[in-house]
């Protein structure tokens, strides 16, 4: 039987970092020069949550938390804390991963879900606190439905085509870690 090998994961997490700065990039593009009356999903969380409940040695916290620091600085949202929400949410999701391993993917979606409304809700709850002027209730809901929607596609493209899949119980170094 052919032993299949599985990628090096410094070239994942560099594969990682060059999509999220990709997005970036293309989240700046000046293509539409009027305000949207939409919020199209967030792509860059969806990926990280998929990539997190796939193969969390792929995504470090250090890395999320760059890659999205980065992002509030582009975005011009209020540095850090988008970034800080992410990584305490995608934290909760790596410590729900081994127990996610077994169950259906709709449990999976289930957790995402769970975890996309609370990040939402507790973002919005920040910026109202410290009174920081935000983005309507109908945008964020419609933002957060979308990348509810578009997670599953993320999910199918990051194992179908970037082979980020979930650990097997044999995917074992000779250390122990896995591979």
């Amino acid at each position: 039987m052919a032993e299949r090998k599985s990628p090096n994961r410094w070239s994942m997490r560099i594969l990682y970092l060059v999509l999220c700065l990709a997005l970036v990039f293309l989240h700046l593009l000046p293509l539409d020069t009027l305000p949207r009356g939409w919020a199209g999903p967030d792509l860059m969380l969806a990926l990280t949550f998929a990539w997190v409940l796939r193969r969390p040695d792929y995504v470090p916290p250090l890395l999320i938390a760059g890659v999205f620091l980065l992002a509030d600085l582009l975005f011009q949202r209020p540095p850090g804390l988008w970034a800080a929400f992410v990584l305490i949410s995608s934290q909760t999701l790596r410590n729900r991963e081994a127990g996610l391993r077994d169950l259906t993917f709709a449990m999976e979606w289930l957790n995402v879900a769970t975890t996309l409304v609370a990040l939402t809700i507790g973002y919005r709850i920040v910026l109202t606190i410290m009174l920081v002027d935000q983005v309507p209730l109908g945008l964020s809901l419609m933002q957060l439905v979308a990348t509810l929607v578009v997670y599953p596609l993320v999910a199918f493209a990051s194992q179908a085509v970037l082979r980020v899949r979930k650990i097997a119980p044999g995917d074992v170094d000779a250390l122990g870690g896995r591979t």
